[in-house]
C-alpha cells in the first residue's frame, strides 16, 4: 500500500480504539517507519542521479528500482528490516520479556511502535505480487509472499485496488478530519450569524 494509506489506517485505528492506552507518537510513527528507507532511496536517487551524473529520470529509475532494490544488500536491509515479520514479532518478544521482568520499564513506546510496523507489513504481504516484504528476513533474503493482488501493478488488479484505496483513504479522512472540520464550520457559522 502507499504509505499515506497505512498513516491513515494507523490513525483512525487509534481513534476508534479510545479506551485502549496507545502512545500516539509510537503508533503513527511505526505506521510510516517501514517505508522511510525507500522514500530516502526515491528522493535521493531522483536528486543525486539526474543533477549529479546526468542520467534521465527513466535510468534513475531503471537503476533505483531494477538494481538497488532488490540486489543492493544495504537497501535491501534497510528496506526489510522494518519489514520484517521475523524481527517485528522478536521485538515484541523482547518487550513482553522485558515487561514480565519488570512492569515498571517504559516500554510502551517500543510496544505500539512495533504493532504499528507489524500492521504496516502485514498489509504489505497482502497487497504486494512480487516485491513485497521479505519474510524471513534476516534469516533468509529471497523468500516473499506472492499476493494475488498488487497494489500497483494494474496485470495483479492494481487499477481496482488503487481505487479502493483512494476510496479507503477519502472516508478514512473524513472520519479523521470530520468532526474536527464540522466544529470549526459550526463556530464559524454561529459567530457570522451573531454579528449580523
Amino acid at each position: 500500500m502507499n504509505t499515506p494509506s497505512h498513516f491513515l489506517i494507523t490513525a483512525t485505528l487509534e481513534k476508534s480504539l479510545p479506551k485502549v492506552t496507545i502512545v500516539k507518537s509510537a503508533f503513527l510513527l511505526g505506521s510510516i517507519a517501514p517505508d522511510l528507507p525507500l522514500w530516502i532511496l526515491s528522493i535521493g536517487g531522483v536528486i543525486y542521479y539526474p543533477l549529479f551524473k546526468g542520467w534521465s529520470l527513466e535510468d534513475t529509475g531503471n537503476y533505483m528500482f531494477g538494481e538497488l532494490f532488490f540486489q543492493n544488500p544495504f537497501w535491501i536491509g534497510s528496506h526489510n528490516f522494518l519489514h520484517s515479520p521475523v524481527v517485528l514479532l522478536l521485538g515484541l518478544a523482547l518487550v513482553w520479556y522485558l515487561r514480565r521482568r519488570d512492569s515498571n520499564l517504559p516500554t510502551g513506546w517500543l510496544l505500539w511502535f512495533l504493532l504499528a510496523c507489524l500492521l504496516h507489513t502485514v498489509l504489505d504481504i497482502l497487497t504486494h505480487v512480487d516485491d513485497g516484504p521479505l519474510l524471513f528476513f534476516p534469516l533468509d533474503w529471497t523468500i516473499r509472499f506472492q499476493s494475488p493482488v498488487s497494489y500497483w501493478d494494474h496485470r495483479y488488479y492494481g487499477r481496482e485496488f488503487g481505487f479502493f484505496e483512494q476510496g479507503l483513504n477519502l472516508v478514512l479522512s473524513i472520519y479523521l478530519i470530520g468532526p474536527w472540520a464540522y466544529r470549526r464550520l459550526r463556530n464559524f457559522i454561529r459567530s457570522y450569524t451573531s454579528n449580523s
